[in-house]
């Protein structure tokens, strides 16, 4: 090997007879300072290196390779022409070759990072222009081929009858053909008018100019303009071109696009969505939308409506910091979901509720915690609105009388006290419940402004229009809207709902005492709590029976309350006044109305526990002789119990109260709660006594093979079955409370090594329900403080109520290949190798098993089992029983098969059944969902057909096909 520069041409070291091939390689360099080469052109051949001095050209045969900076060109044929600072090159005939393209060592032109792979280049080293023939290269995501490019200094391209695709076959299965192509600079793609072909056929898809990014690995994106993507709504908005719009990567940490839709029938919108991120700090996105949504006829009961959506979420990426700051805030219009959900998303149709939270935290030290937090729940199917903003400071247990780092000794030593304060601010605009009664009592006023009578009358009204067959979808809607309204009541104005919130702060001392150990093995925690209330509202009550004839309540915002008794009145019935005040009629024997107002002043309330707890645990261990598999059964035994005292607070926390009055004149009292908001509904003195006792079954088993690692293994039989309840002892019969609680059981268990999971619960009521003669409306009846096991001797056969008063049941198995595989591997991936955007789509693929398929897996099988018991008193039981499947299979490598179906035990039918087929068609998916089965018409008989390009780049570009119930005609 030896070099050469160009003023030195005699010193070449090559042959004598130029026209000789040599199996030997060459490698030389020019230099020239008459050219405006910039560095060395180094160049080789394999076969042959033929040099014309006078022609000052040289020609390489065989894997010829020329070097120039950081630009590279291999080929079977080379053509250096050094006085024109130009290199040509070309494939040669490859006679071996029987069939197919008969050319080898076509060239390779490399320049940085980039590629291109041609039939023929013509390339000048000084103006760095190109002349390229048949060009292949990748950009991004996206392949560029094309008959003829020209390569300008700039490194753009510029192609004629060009074919972009994300395909990387020679011939893809499909392209975007254009006449002509622009690269700009290796950030984007603009192209003319164009269209697509698929399979070699010209589809009337295209459009008149096109803009394709080519991001970067290390970008979020390249600006540029997005496509969108167009079709047809059936019966609705009708034709339409949305998310179309524009991209811009204002740097690597923060991108931004605007969107837009419009509709053949008049309705169009507007949208913004940007995410940023900062690397080990945090993360987000922000998404705005408004759209306005015109009628779709003259005769349309709707109108013009228009809805905007605002969504935004930020986390924080830092682990365990000393504060935090979060935030996912999806706030809508009332009729967005309604009047833009999408035909493929057929979720958005049950989807009612929206929540929104920020939270803020921050720790000083190890002791004070401090966080803040502002909380929005919305359903815009009844449009109640509910909000908060709460705070909270809290200082963990210390103990004062030693030092932090000093080992506790002694047994005072122990002692712990802390302090926590927490409130805020809490507003709803929902008016009040639209019930006309409680299980126990008849109510009016303020805080539950009951149905009227005109209101009822005009709930039969819609209830039986609905009941129609022959409404439209939009008459449907608008009569379901109006009979939410007359069931959920909201407030309007601002100011109203303002005026309806409530504030509140708390405060709690926990105080922990020392343990002490008894007989080594049980543990006695005793403990003090103080608490404090502040609220700025105050409910206020008074019982009013009024026998035959009217008796007025005044209630502190200025209206009255008349309750006008009837001898005979078989209900209750409300109506208002043209200044709101109300009119209750009820029986003059029906057991008297509580009415509630609610009083706008500083309230407060304080009321202190004590308590101790017991817990310990018991081991029993049964030994199996012989060599069987099952060498023992140990039992855990877990019993805990704890004793909690509370004193009389009457007044602080609820008010004693007559709730009704029977016809020879019997009282029933009730504690009542005295704030708004508020849990508390006692104010009696009570001493609980709280027990449980949780169980656990291990087998230890020999292992089936002689080679594994561990001669024994443990088996878990029965992973928890507990008991639990608690007893009053100081309960008062005569105000209605219930000594013992409600007897609750749970049970779950694993077995055949995760194979299949079990889970069980129930509740035991232990006391009797008779028939409520005053209220005919309470189908349960009145719960009594008697236990069902005193027998009555008066009425033997008296219905009182079952013992079971709830119990569920759920049994579920996942089979597929994977299942069967012993060589599965060992734990879970720890929270630091964890991707958290890997889990976020691995959660989101759960939450959507019938959107995603896995082809590396041949078949899956789900198969769930639920039961559902309910019997409140001596109403009827409610019981819900379903055997469900779900699962794919495939026929072929690239054909899978998806399924979801169950059947219904309680009705005898089959559930909502979804059948797919999906195939995999190398650079495209094609996937066909129908829904034959479904409870619900707006779901029943559709059908999906999408086919769909892979690539992400490209991922707008599909044909689809949606049918809805509405929808009968063919593809």
């Amino acid at each position: 090997m030896s070099t050469l520069s160009y003023a030195q041409v005699d010193s070449l070291a090559i042959s004598q007879d130029t026209t000789s091939i040599r199996k030997s390689i060459i490698a030389d360099s020019l230099v020239s300072a008459e050219n405006n080469l910039e560095t060395t052109v180094v160049y080789s051949a394999e076969d042959s290196t033929i040099m014309d001095v006078d022609g000052e050209t040289i020609y390489l045969y065989g894997n010829g390779s020329v070097d120039y900076g950081d630009i590279s060109l291999k080929a079977d044929f080379i053509q250096i022409s050094w006085g024109k600072s130009e290199v040509f090159a070309h494939g040669m005939p490859d006679s071996t070759k029987l069939v197919g393209e008969k050319v080898k060592g076509k060239p390779i032109f490399t320049q940085g990072a980039d590629s291109y792979n041609t039939d023929t280049i013509r390339y000048n080293f000084t103006s760095r222009k190109a002349i390229i023939k048949g060009i292949v290269t990748q950009e991004g995501e996206g392949i560029i081929q094309g008959e003829k490019v020209k390569k300008d200094p700039k490194d753009n391209l510029y192609l004629v009858n060009a074919k972009y695709s994300t395909c990387d076959l020679a011939e893809p299965h499909f392209h975007i053909a254009a006449k002509k192509i622009k690269l700009v600079n290796k950030r984007s793609i603009i192209s003319g008018p164009f269209n697509l072909v698929l399979a070699g056929i010209p589809l009337p898809i295209g459009f008149p100019f096109g803009f394709f990014p080519v991001p970067k690995k290390k970008e979020i994106g390249t600006s540029g303009f997005i496509m969108g993507s167009y079709g047809e709504e059936p019966n609705s908005r009708g034709y339409y071109f949305r998310d179309f719009g524009y991209y811009h990567a204002f740097n690597e940490y923060i991108g931004a696009k605007v969107l837009a839709q419009i509709y053949s029938k008049g309705s169009f919108g507007l949208g913004v969505q940007s995410q940023y991120t900062k690397k080990y700090k945090y993360s987000g996105n922000v998404n705005v939308q408004f759209t306005i949504n015109k009628p779709t006829d003259e005769l349309s009961l709707s109108e013009t409506s228009r809805d905007f959506n605002v969504s935004w979420s930020h986390s924080p990426q830092n682990k365990r910091p000393d504060r935090s700051f979060s935030a996912s805030v999806n706030l809508v219009s009332n009729g967005f979901s309604q009047n833009n959900v999408r035909l493929d998303a057929v979720d958005q149709y049950t989807s009612n509720t929206f929540g929104s939270s920020i939270q803020y935290s921050k720790d000083f030290g190890k002791l004070i915690r401090t966080s803040a937090a502002l909380r929005i729940n919305q359903n815009v199917s009844t449009k109640v609105l509910n909000g908060s903003s709460t705070y909270s400071l809290a200082v963990s247990q210390f103990n004062p009388f030693v030092p932090e780092k000093k080992q506790i000794g002694k047994w005072y030593e122990s002692f712990r006290v802390g302090v926590s304060v927490n409130g805020g601010y809490t507003v709803s605009n929902q008016s009040s419940s639209r019930s006309t009664s409680y299980n126990e009592y008849n109510i009016a006023g303020v805080s539950n402004e009951p149905i009227t009578t005109e209101e009822e009358r005009r709930k039969l009204e819609l209830e039986q229009l609905l009941s129609l067959t022959g409404l439209t979808d939009e008459e449907r809607l608008v009569y379901q809207e109006e009979l939410e309204a007359l069931d959920n009541p909201v407030i309007e104005g601002l100011s109203n709902i303002l005026n309806n919130g409530v504030f509140n702060t708390s405060y709690n001392v926990p105080i922990s005492l020392p343990n002490i150990k008894i007989a080594k093995y049980i543990n006695l925690t005793p403990s003090i709590s103080y608490k404090g209330d502040f609220f700025t509202k105050e409910l206020d009550y008074q019982f009013v029976n009024p026998g035959i004839g009217p008796q007025v309540v005044s209630l502190n915002d200025g209206r009255t309350v008349t309750v006008q008794g009837i001898d005979g009145y078989d209900s209750l019935s409300y109506s208002y006044d043209d200044l709101q005040n109300l009119t209750v009629l009820t029986d003059a024997n029906g057991g008297g109305v509580v009415v509630i107002d609610t009083l706008n002043k500083p309230s407060f309330g304080q009321s202190y526990s004590f308590g101790t707890s017991l817990n310990t645990r018991v081991y029993g261990t049964y030994r199996f002789n012989g060599n069987g598999r099952m060498q023992a059964i140990r039992h855990t035994v877990s019993p805990s119990m704890s004793v909690s005292y509370t004193p009389n607070t009457d007044g602080q926390y609820a008010y004693k109260t007559i709730i009704r009055q029977d016809s020879v004149g019997t009282i029933t009292e009730k504690y009542l709660p005295r704030f708004v908001n508020s849990t508390a509904s006692t104010g009696s003195a009570s001493a609980n006594l709280s027990f449980g006792i949780s169980n656990q079954l291990e087998a230890k088993m020999r292992s089936k093979s002689d080679t594994a690692q561990n001669e024994f293994e443990k088996v878990s039989l029965l992973d928890n079955f507990s008991i639990n309840s608690s007893y009053n002892l100081m309960a008062d019969e005569d105000l209605g409370e219930f000594a013992l609680s409600n007897i609750n059981l749970s049970a779950n268990s694993s077995l055949f090594k995760g194979l299949i999971r079990l889970n069980m619960g129930g509740t035991i009521d232990p006391y009797k329900y008779v028939t409520d003669d005053l209220i005919s409306s309470n189908l349960a009846g009145t719960r009594i403080p008697t236990f069902k096991w005193v027998k009555d001797n008066e009425n033997p056969g008296l219905d009182v109520g079952d013992y079971l008063s709830s119990y569920n049941m759920s049994v579920n198995t996942t089979l597929n290949p994977k299942t069967f595989n012993k060589d599965k591997k060992s734990g879970k991936e720890t929270d630091e190798n964890v991707d958290p955007a890997r889990a976020a789509m691995e959660k989101f693929v759960k939450a959507n098993p019938m959107a995603y398929v896995d082809f590396s897996v041949p078949w899956s099988l789900t198969v769930a089992y639920t039961l559902n018991y309910s019997k409140q008193g001596l109403a009827d039981a409610r019981v819900t029983q379903a055997l469900s499947f779900r699962g794919d299979f495939s026929l072929t490598q690239k054909w899978k098969f998806t399924y979801s179906t169950g059947w219904d035990f309680v009705y005898k039918a089959v559930t909502l059944t979804n059948v797919g087929m999906m195939r995999e068609l190398h650079c495209w998916d094609m996937s066909f969902n129908w829904t034959p089965i479904s409870g619900n018409t707006s779901r029943a008989s559709n059908y999906s057909f999408d086919l769909r390009v892979r690539s992400s780049l490209l991922s707008d570009l599909k044909i689809s096909r949606r049918r809805q119930y509405y929808d009968r005609g063919g593809f």
